[in-house]
């Protein structure tokens, strides 16, 4: 009887320990919808997490940090996965997944205005709205086009840069392209993509999930290269409306820029 008892007594030890395992906590930064959308504890990039590491047998916990801090966060609290990371936010690339989301961030001017942008000088004489750190971020030549203009300013809340935009009173808003249709459409109920220019200045941003568990990190790639493939990412695509990033195919050289 002792030892059915001990059988069983241990049987539930490993049980409680697989369950324990399954569940993943992830950090995210806050505020980027429709990739993160923290008081719906979803969007894209959540969504595509909770696809692939459920198809691994995994629940997830999401824990959201500010702007920047997802990396530290993650290491602070001991977390499994860090998402939106790369090799220029400081993280070591043999611990980083493969890409599963790209972020392109564009020029956008109401054609209205009739604005012509072919080069970063361009901007100089206009009344320009950026993200936050924009200016670190998207590189000298753009830094040295803004550099202590008067008329350019950095904002920590993107629907802001939208409003400005939609209002008129900025001439160029500087973001992902799939942030600005997101509040532009939540603002107006609408989409305004007819009414605007996109100006391709920039290149896009690849980036993958920070994992430290190798065997986590391996069955997560085998199994995101499995995804892409499925109708389960195409619905994703379609419900975030994720047009201007379609074809995640990312080991494919065809891929736009």
């Amino acid at each position: 009887m002792n030892s059915v008892m001990k059988s069983c007594f241990v049987f539930l030890i490993l049980l409680v320990q697989d369950l324990k395992a399954k569940e993943l906590v992830l950090v995210a930064g806050l505020a980027k919808p429709p990739y993160v959308i923290p008081e719906q504890d979803s969007g894209f990039e959540v969504d595509l997490m909770r696809d692939v590491l459920g198809k691994l047998g995994h629940n997830i916990s999401m824990l959201y940090v500010p702007y920047g801090r997802t990396y530290e966060t993650m290491k602070q609290v001991n977390a499994d996965i860090g998402l939106t990371q790369s090799e220029k936010g400081g993280v070591k690339a043999e611990i980083l997944s493969l890409p599963y989301v790209t972020y392109q961030n564009v020029a956008v001017s109401l054609k209205d205005k009739s604005i012509k942008l072919g080069e970063f000088q361009d901007l100089q004489p206009l009344v320009i709205v950026a993200f936050q750190n924009a200016n670190r971020v998207l590189g000298s030549a753009f830094a040295k086009a803004t550099k202590q203009r008067p008329l350019y300013l950095e904002l920590p809340e993107q629907r802001r840069q939208v409003e400005l935009l939609l209002t008129g009173r900025a001439d160029v808003a500087v973001l992902d392209i799939n942030i600005f249709k997101y509040f532009a459409k939540l603002i107006t109920g609408v989409s305004q993509m007819e009414k605007m220019q996109v100006h391709n200045l920039f290149t896009s941003t690849r980036y993958g999930a920070a994992i430290h568990d190798p065997k986590l990190r391996k069955a997560f790639n085998r199994e995101l290269l499995n995804y892409f493939d499925t109708p389960e990412y195409d619905s994703l695509l379609q419900k975030y409306d994720m047009k201007y990033s379609d074809g995640y195919h990312f080991y494919n050289d065809s891929l736009p820029r």
